[in-house]
């Protein structure tokens, strides 16, 4: 079934929206019918402006939450709605437990955790006064199984599905919708190391019943999905989008 038109007359946010897997959604979106606009730290208006469709670009830090309300409230007010938030901004950091630093496991549960806390907060105040909308948070199979060295992004994905759920649980009466998609590995810049490693690349395809890892755009479809009206019943849960990987095992 094409998603073309499913989200049309409606707006919102991908954080982290210039490169990767918010690039791919942000594009997904746009091609349902979303007036998108990207909030990211470097390179929004540029992405928007490739995207086309009256896509939106604007310079945002997630950790900063009186930056997040400004470009939330300007997007709500160019776009006259806020109907999604898709939270997607993220970073990872790769160091054994012992020596993990402490300013990268800051960084990162800062980013990835507290951020996704941050927009959503901002964009639940837009969407009420509108009557509701959706929010999909950005987890990872590593919110559910341990994947070595990187203790800091495993614990910060597993917050972001229990935060999921929070925000379900106190928010549905009022018309929100909030689910996580957990992506296995795809191939995105930030991922790209990894396809470089004999080592990672034999993991991957062992791991993954499927054989392979994913593409972005394996990603943005469910992310269409969750925010449209075919889920409407969807509410308060992680989609695992990994090919299997968290079915058969961690490694």
């Amino acid at each position: 079934m094409s998603a073309e038109g499913v989200l049309a007359g409606r707006a919102g946010v991908v954080t982290g929206g210039a490169r990767g897997l918010g690039r791919a959604i942000a594009e997904a979106f746009a091609a349902a019918g979303a007036r998108v606009a990207i909030v990211d730290v470097a390179g929004a208006q540029e992405a928007a402006a490739e995207i086309g469709a009256g896509a939106l670009g604007l310079t945002g830090d997630v950790t900063d939450p009186d930056g997040v309300r400004a470009a939330f409230a300007e997007v709500a007010e160019r776009t006259g709605r806020f109907d999604f938030l898709v939270n997607n901004a993220g970073v990872r950091v790769q160091a054994p437990f012992r020596d993990h630093p402490l300013d990268a496991w800051r960084r990162t549960l800062d980013v990835n955790l507290t951020g996704s806390f941050v927009c959503a907060q901002a964009a639940v105040a837009l969407m009420l006064a509108r009557g509701g909308g959706q929010i999909v948070n950005l987890a990872s199979i590593a919110g559910a199984i341990s994947l070595r060295d990187r203790v800091a992004y495993n614990a910060s994905k597993g917050g972001v599905i229990a935060l999921t759920q929070s925000i379900a649980a106190e928010l549905s009466a009022q018309g929100i919708r909030c689910n996580a998609i957990a992506p296995g590995i795809v191939e995105t810049p930030l991922s790209a190391p990894y396809f470089r490693d004999a080592r990672m690349v034999g993991a991957i395809t062992s791991n993954t019943p499927l054989g392979r890892w994913g593409q972005p755009h394996e990603i943005a479809g469910p992310a269409v999905f969750l925010c449209s009206p075919a889920a409407a019943f969807v509410h308060g849960q992680t989609l695992f989008v990994d090919g299997g990987w968290t079915a058969h095992k961690g490694y």
